[in-house]
């Protein structure tokens, strides 16, 4: 008999602590989390250590590479290569161009590209211009956000 009354007991006690449904007022069709009208502004703060802020504003300041592509359009004497950089920012503003040294010549490369597609097509609207101009792979920059420019 004891065997019997402690599941239906049990059972019992389980049906009264079911959770609670709630209906969608326009439909009536139950769901599991309730429909908020209203909604109301307000304002969140974030109380954080201040190692935490140094750590953010340490990360924020380092650059962050990653391995990607970028066009070289020149390749020589240093004079030649300021004088070629000069000239392509002046119509690329908004593509970066980086001059580098590796004995005994000066390489222009332009952009920062993540896929090799990016970097065809870029290949393909310089070498109007700059016709010996070729792919290669590097380790380039990521785009700023606007609040950084």
């Amino acid at each position: 008999m004891r065997s019997f009354l402690l599941p239906a007991l049990f059972f019992l006690l389980t049906q009264g602590l079911s959770a609670q449904s709630f209906e969608d007022r326009r439909s009536g069709i139950p769901v599991d989390t309730p429909v908020i009208t209203g909604h109301t502004q307000g304002d969140i703060v974030v109380h954080a250590d201040a190692g935490i802020e140094r750590l953010m504003k340490d990360y924020t300041e380092r650059k962050h590479v990653q391995k990607g592509y970028r066009v070289q359009i020149f390749l020589g004497e240093r004079k030649t290569a300021e004088d070629t950089k000069r000239i392509f920012l002046q119509k690329n503003p908004d593509t970066p161009a980086y001059l580098s040294w590796l004995a005994p010549n000066f390489r222009l490369r332009v952009g920062d590209l993540r896929t090799r597609l990016e970097a065809e097509k870029l290949l393909r609207d310089m070498r109007v211009e700059y016709p010996g101009s070729y792919i290669v792979p590097d380790e380039i920059e990521m785009p700023r956000l606007p609040s950084e420019r």
